[in-house]
């Protein structure tokens, strides 16, 4: 394998965990999602180790034509691609690090907002990156009465500002629940 190609292999491995669940959901295939999202360090890692190799085959082979005084074929192209998907797999290697880092607390648990609106923050077990948020938040979205979502994977949770007489807690819970993840109501 030629080090163009293992750079396009290392985006696609880095883009499967962020592109593959947005594509699972689109088909109606939302649990597959949480096996992607469940496993999207595998892809990022595998990502970064392809890439390291696609590099080091890149520099081997240049140093041995320049070594030979000859003129490397598919040098252009290859160090673009190679520094395209460089790009690529440390922007989607950012968008999971992001979550974590950035990841901000939600307002409290559940509460009765001056509106009439109610809050509930809801925990999602199986939340990993700014993917895993978008079935959770469409499955919400879905919901007659909701008004606000917050999805966040850094802490794992969904604040929902909802009508309490359109709907209840519990079916928020199984909405989420529908998508692939584990919700749970706070305890009270």
């Amino acid at each position: 394998m030629k080090a163009k190609q293992a750079g396009i292999l290392s985006a696609i491995l880095a883009s499967t965990c962020c592109i593959g669940p947005l594509l699972l959901v689109a088909i109606g295939v939302g649990s597959g999602a949480v096996w992607v999202g469940r496993y999207h360090w595998f892809f990022i890692i595998g990502a970064i180790a392809v890439l390291i190799w696609a590099w080091a085959k890149y520099l081997r082979e240049k140093t041995v034509c320049d070594c030979e005084h000859k003129a490397m074929g598919g040098q252009r192209s290859a160090i673009v691609t190679l520094l395209i998907t460089t790009a690529l797999v440390i922007g989607f290697a950012g968008l999971n690090i992001s979550r974590y880092v950035f990841g901000s607390v939600p307002p409290g648990a559940e509460s009765r907002l001056p509106n009439g609106l109610s809050r509930v923050v809801v925990s999602v077990d199986g939340l990993s990156c700014v993917t895993c948020e978008i079935p959770v938040r469409h499955a919400l979205r879905r919901i007659d009465g909701v008004k606000a979502i917050y999805v966040s994977a850094g802490t794992k949770t969904a604040t929902v500002e909802y009508e309490p007489v359109k709907t209840n807690p519990e079916q928020l819970v199984a909405a989420i629940n529908s998508t692939g993840y584990r919700a749970s109501l706070p305890n009270k």
